[in-house]
C-alpha cells in the first residue's frame, strides 16, 4: 500500500473516533441536561441599615411613612405589624444587591421607571441614606428593573424587592383587635372609677350568701356606691339589659399614637376608667379589659378613649360613653329589703313596738311545715306572709349614719343552711318628710316610704 493511502486511512479512522466521542458526549448531555449556573449577586450600595429611623414608601398599593422610636415603628394612623416593618432594614436595606447591570439603558419607560411601581426612601435623622425606585418585572425572569439614588444606571434585582415593596395596607399593618365578650353570662365584675360619672362596682358571685332565692336568682350585687352589698335586679331584667353594653365597644374612629401623645387627649389622667372582667367560653379562664375615657372633642361631641395596653386612640360617641358609664345603680338594684323565699329560712322574727311575729319553717316527715307564733299555717298563708315582706321596697339611695333612736321595725332572718347562706338583720328607723331610714347589713344606705312601713306593720299586726 502506498504511503499516501496509509496516511489517508489513518486520518479517516481518527475522524471516525472523534465523531464517535462527540456523539457520546452529546448523547450524555441529552440524557443529563446541564444545570444552569447559580446567579451571581453584587453589591450596589452599602448603608448603615441599623441607623434607619424613617422610611417613606409610595407604591401603587400603599403609601406610608414609618418612624422608629426605640424598637417600635409608628405610622400616623395605622397600627403597624412590627415584624413586617423590620424587614425593611433587616432584609432589604442591609442587602442592596443586584443580579445584573443594564449597559447603555434605553428610555425609563422601557423599564417601568418613568412611573415606578414603588419608591422607597430611607433616612437616618434628616440624612437620606438611599432611594430605591422599582420598575417592571423583567420578561421571562423572576427579577425586576431597579434604580438607586436617582442615578441613570438600571439594575436587575431579585424579586425580594417586590415582595417587600409591592404589598397592600393589610401586609404592613395589623388589625386592631378590640375586646369582645361572647355572652353576658361570661361577665364577672365591673368597676367604674373617676370623676366624670358616679363610681360603681358590681360583682357576680354564684355563692352570694344573701341570695335567699335558693335558685341563684341574685348572683350579681353592688358594693359601690353602697357601703354593704345590695343585690342587682335580675328579676325585672334591668341589670341584665345594662350588661349588654359591655360585650363590645364600637368606636366612631381610631388611630395609633405614640405613648407620650395620649396626654393631649386627657388620657394621661383619664376622667373615667371602666374595667370589665369576664371568662372565656368554657369559664376556665378570667381576663379583663380597661377602657379609659379622656377629654371631649368639642367639635363632634365624642369622647377620646383608649384601652389600657393598646396604643390606639378611640373616639366614642357621647351616647356610648353614657350607656357604659352613667349607670343608675339604684335603678338597677333589687328594691325589696330581701327576697323572702320561705324554703330558705328556718326563722324570721318581726318586731314592731310591742308586736312580735315569729315565722318558722322546717321539714316534718319529708314535708315543709310552717308556723306563725307556734301556730301551724297552710302553705298559702305562708306565701301570703312572704308577699307582705316583698312590699318593703326601698325608694331612694341616701346614705346616713345609723340613728341613735329605737327602730320602729326590726326583721331578723335566720337561714336553714348556714353553709350556703348568712343571717341578716334589717332595722327601719322613723325618718323625716315621709321617708324612713333602712339599715341593712349594718349600714343605712337607703330610704323607704313611711306609708309602706306603716301599712306593713298594720298588716303584720292584724289590724
Amino acid at each position: 500500500m502506498k504511503r499516501s493511502s496509509i496516511i489517508s486511512l489513518c486520518l479517516l479512522v481518527a475522524a471516525a473516533v472523534g465523531l464517535t466521542v462527540l456523539f457520546i458526549v452529546l448523547k450524555n448531555r441529552e440524557n443529563k441536561p446541564v444545570q444552569p449556573g447559580k446567579e451571581e449577586f453584587f453589591t450596589v450600595k452599602t448603608i448603615a441599615a441599623e441607623s434607619v429611623d424613617k422610611i417613606i414608601l409610595n407604591s401603587y398599593a400603599y403609601s406610608g411613612t414609618f418612624v422608629r422610636e426605640g424598637e417600635t415603628w409608628y405610622h400616623e394612623t395605622d397600627l403597624l405589624n412590627q415584624s413586617v416593618i423590620a424587614q425593611f432594614p433587616d432584609s432589604l436595606l442591609s442587602n442592596l444587591r443586584a443580579i445584573a447591570k443594564v449597559d447603555n439603558p434605553a428610555a425609563d419607560s422601557e423599564y417601568g421607571l418613568e412611573t415606578p411601581s414603588a419608591v422607597l426612601e430611607a433616612f437616618a435623622g434628616t440624612e437620606r441614606l438611599v432611594k430605591i425606585e422599582l420598575g417592571d418585572k423583567v420578561p421571562t425572569k423572576n427579577t425586576y428593573y431597579c434604580r438607586f439614588d436617582d442615578e441613570k444606571t438600571v439594575y436587575m434585582v431579585s424579586d425580594n424587592f417586590a415582595r417587600i415593596l409591592l404589598k397592600d395596607q393589610s401586609y404592613y399593618t395589623r388589625a386592631v383587635t378590640l375586646p369582645v365578650i361572647d355572652n353576658i353570662k361570661s361577665i364577672t365584675e365591673i368597676t367604674l372609677t373617676g370623676t366624670l360619672f358616679k363610681e360603681f362596682h358590681a360583682v357576680k358571685n354564684k355563692a352570694n350568701p344573701y341570695d335567699y332565692s335558693g335558685s341563684g336568682m341574685f348572683p350579681w350585687y353592688f358594693t359601690t356606691p353602697y357601703r354593704a352589698q345590695w343585690e342587682a335586679d335580675i328579676i325585672n331584667g334591668n341589670w341584665m339589659d345594662q350588661l349588654e353594653y359591655y360585650l363590645s365597644v364600637h368606636p366612631e374612629s381610631m388611630k395609633t399614637l405614640r405613648p407620650d401623645e395620649f396626654a393631649a387627649y386627657g388620657l394621661a389622667d383619664p376622667q373615667a376608667e371602666l374595667t370589665v372582667s369576664y371568662t372565656n367560653g368554657s369559664g376556665t379562664e378570667t381576663t379583663s379589659y380597661t377602657l379609659q375615657i379622656g377629654n371631649r372633642n368639642e367639635e363632634t361631641g365624642t369622647y377620646y378613649a383608649k384601652y389600657v395596653g393598646l396604643d390606639v386612640l378611640l373616639e366614642l360617641s357621647s351616647f356610648k360613653v353614657t350607656m357604659l358609664c352613667d349607670v343608675d345603680v339604684f335603678g338597677n338594684t333589687y328594691h325589696p329589703v330581701f327576697y323572702p323565699s320561705i324554703r330558705t329560712f328556718s326563722k324570721v322574727t318581726v318586731r314592731a313596738g310591742e308586736a312580735l311575729l315569729v315565722f318558722t319553717g322546717e321539714k316534718e316527715n319529708g314535708e315543709d311545715v310552717y308556723r306563725l307564733n307556734g301556730r301551724k299555717i297552710e302553705n298559702s298563708e305562708a306565701l301570703a306572709w312572704a308577699q307582705n315582706i316583698i312590699s318593703l321596697k326601698t325608694s331612694a339611695f341616701r346614705p346616713v349614719e345609723t340613728p341613735q333612736t329605737e327602730p320602729i321595725l326590726t326583721i331578723e332572718v335566720e337561714v336553714a343552711d348556714k353553709t350556703k347562706f348568712s343571717d341578716m338583720t334589717i332595722r327601719i328607723f322613723r325618718g323625716e318628710d315621709g321617708n324612713d331610714i333602712v339599715e341593712r347589713l349594718g349600714v343605712c344606705d337607703c330610704r323607704i316610704d313611711s306609708r309602706t312601713v306603716d301599712e306593713f306593720i298594720k298588716t303584720m299586726s292584724g289590724k
